[in-house]
Parts: C-alpha cells; sequence; structure tokens
C-alpha cells in the first residue's frame, strides 16, 4: 500500500526521481513515475471528494507543486495542468461531465492537457480557432501552440471562440481531424511532450463534448491568473540546487588554499540568502498575515515574478561555486535545474506580461 498525499508524494520527489533520470534518458516519457504519482493520489489532489479525488487546500496544492519542483519540472507541469483542467472540469463542467471524468481524472486513469496558447495571442477574445456548429454536429478548426503533454494526453481541453462565447472542447486525439506536431526543440523540461496541435474539421457534439455545454462562456476563468504554483516549483527548485550545491562544496572545501575558502563562504552565504529570501515571499503568499500587521498583501503575481526571477541567480551562482562539476558532470541535477529554470519566467503568464500588470496597479493608485 502506497504511503499516498503530500508526505508519500515528498518521499517519492526526493528518493525515486533521481534514480530514474539516473538510469533512463531524459526526453523519454516517464510513465513508470506517472504510474507512480497516480497511485500516491497527485492527480486527484483539485478533485472534489465524491469523485475520489483529495480536495486538497491551494495550500497543500503549493506544496505538492514545490516537492515535484524540488524533483523534476517536467513532472510539476504535468501534475500542475492537469490539476488546473480538475479544477475547471469540477467548476464548470455539466452534471453528466462532472460524474464521467472526474473520478477517472482524480485516479489518473484519463490525463488531460489544455491547448490554448497562440501565438501573438494575450487576450481570448483574439483567438483565432474556431468552434461551429451545425444542428447535432460542431466542427474545430485551428492550431495551438505550446501544448503540455500533447503526446501523451488522453483529452485535450482545447479552446476555442464560438459565436459569442469561448468555449472548452473535450477533445479526444485519437479520433480523425486532430494532428500532433514534432516535438519543440528547448533546452530543458523534456520528458513530458510539447508539441503544437492542429485541429482540421475535429467533429465533437456540441452539448456532451463541450465544457459546461455549447455556449458556456470560460473568459472569466482564462483571465483569472493565480500562478502560485510556478513560485512554489520555483522554490522548490531552489532549495534543491542549494542542498545539492553545499554538499558538494562541503566535501572538497578542506582541500582548498586559506583565501579560497573564505571566498566559496563568502559566495555560499549569497546564495543561501538568496534562497531564504525566495522562501520568505512564498510563504507570504501561502500563509498571509493579518492586514494590521502588514502593508500590501503578497500576491501570486509579485512571487512568481520574484521567485522565478531569482532562481536565475541561484542555478547561475551553483553552477559556479561547484565549477567543472557544475558544468560537466555525470550527476546531471544542477544541469537540469539549470535548463528548467529557464522556461519558469515564461510559462502559466510570462513574468513581462505580470510586471505589467503590477505596475498598471501601482500607477492607478490613487
Amino acid at each position: 500500500m502506497d504511503d499516498t498525499g503530500l508526505d508519500g508524494i515528498a518521499q517519492f520527489a526526493r528518493q525515486e526521481i533521481g534514480p530514474y533520470l539516473a538510469a533512463h534518458p531524459e526526453d523519454r516519457y516517464p510513465l513508470p513515475l506517472v504510474r507512480r504519482l497516480a497511485r500516491l493520489g497527485a492527480f486527484g489532489a483539485a478533485a472534489p471528494r465524491q469523485y475520489g479525488g483529495g480536495d486538497w487546500s491551494r495550500r497543500d496544492i503549493a506544496l505538492l507543486g514545490y516537492e515535484l519542483g524540488r524533483g523534476w519540472q517536467s513532472l510539476a507541469g504535468l501534475v500542475g495542468t492537469h490539476l488546473k483542467l480538475c479544477r475547471q472540469m469540477s467548476e464548470h463542467g455539466t452534471p453528466r461531465q462532472r460524474e464521467r471524468w472526474l473520478g477517472a481524472m482524480a485516479r489518473g486513469e484519463s490525463v488531460f492537457a489544455r491547448a490554448y496558447h497562440e501565438q501573438g495571442v494575450g487576450h481570448p477574445s483574439g483567438l483565432r480557432t474556431r468552434a461551429t456548429r451545425r444542428g447535432p454536429v460542431a466542427r474545430l478548426n485551428g492550431r495551438k501552440s505550446w501544448v503540455t503533454n500533447a503526446r501523451n494526453a488522453d483529452r485535450v481541453l482545447a479552446i476555442a471562440r464560438s459565436d459569442g462565447a469561448v468555449v472548452g472542447v473535450l477533445v479526444d486525439p485519437a479520433r480523425p481531424g486532430v494532428t500532433v506536431g514534432p516535438e519543440l526543440p528547448r533546452p530543458g523540461m523534456l520528458g513530458i511532450s510539447l508539441a503544437e496541435i492542429t485541429f482540421d474539421d475535429y467533429e465533437f457534439d456540441p452539448e456532451e463534448e463541450v465544457l459546461g455545454g455549447w455556449g458556456h462562456d470560460l473568459t472569466a476563468a482564462l483571465l483569472t491568473h493565480d500562478v502560485t504554483s510556478y513560485a512554489a516549483r520555483a522554490v522548490g527548485s531552489a532549495d534543491a540546487v542549494l542542498e545539492h550545491t553545499v554538499r558538494f562544496v562541503r566535501d572538497g572545501l578542506a582541500h582548498r588554499p586559506a583565501d579560497v575558502q573564505g571566498a566559496v563562504r563568502l559566495r555560499t552565504g549569497e546564495l543561501a540568502a538568496k534562497v531564504a529570501v525566495m522562501r520568505t515571499v512564498w510563504h507570504a503568499l501561502l500563509d498571509p498575515q493579518p492586514p494590521e500587521t502588514q502593508g500590501a498583501p503578497m500576491t501570486s503575481a509579485v512571487a512568481k515574478v520574484f521567485c522565478t526571477g531569482t532562481l536565475q541567480d541561484v542555478v547561475r551562482e551553483a553552477a559556479a561555486l561547484c565549477g567543472g562539476a557544475g558544468y560537466a558532470a555525470t550527476d546531471r541535477t544542477l544541469d537540469r535545474h539549470y535548463r528548467d529554470a529557464l522556461a519558469l519566467p515564461i510559462i502559466g503568464a510570462p513574468n513581462d506580461v505580470l510586471l505589467s500588470r503590477i505596475g498598471e496597479q501601482e500607477l492607478g493608485r490613487g
């Protein structure tokens, strides 16, 4: 019997991911790890208990992202995307859709992907993918970029414009009219597929296969950007990098000249201080203080921008501290965290977009 829940997932992330990656190619779909996460309850964290889910709190889901971010950002991205869709199915699905899908989603038997992004489109009203209805049959046409888990998803929620609404079509990628493109070249976030998906007259039932039914508008939901999970994943990665670096430096410090030892201690202290501030920002988001004890509350946008941006400094400085072993080593832990960190300021909601909104809010005060 697996030790399910957050403790079991933390143990899995810290003890099983590293050995798996040491024995398997990083760019191979990690089916054994995905199955382990399903047994541990990770895919049901956001699903209601009545459908077999854990109905975890926002805080515990963030801690789940932290633990998977410590281990491998690719798994964190796969689970994070699926949990968003569990929540959307719970909030927007019809009773029949919730009954059909949420149990299988919670058990990890049906793993979902979301096809939303289109290059150059920043608002749902600008989407070029269209869903059109002719009586009992509807068709989907368009192309989506950067779909996480495009190749291995059991269902894809494709966001499209219809007449007067932005709808989510529950696409079966095995049916005609769906083409998954080749893997998009990238330095990190490997193992979990990232590709374009093209829909060419994909036929679907407009009532049963549209989230919430035909005409159910998702615009407001799509414009709600809670990016807590990305801050959590960044802090998890930073903690893993710091732990790896301290262990490496400590093992060799006594063999270095005295003046070098002093410089190494200083740089290690700087690294630890940055990671400590990242943790402080993240905990201010998870555990807000009463209004009378602080100024403006921490927001997920501010936390995401700060933590994912600071992670870039952390992994770069860690590599320098480890010297040649930080750049070329048989242990790819630091290398993987370095490459995966490049994506975090971009995914979810890009940091530049979040900063623009933060600036607009500040300039509008008073």
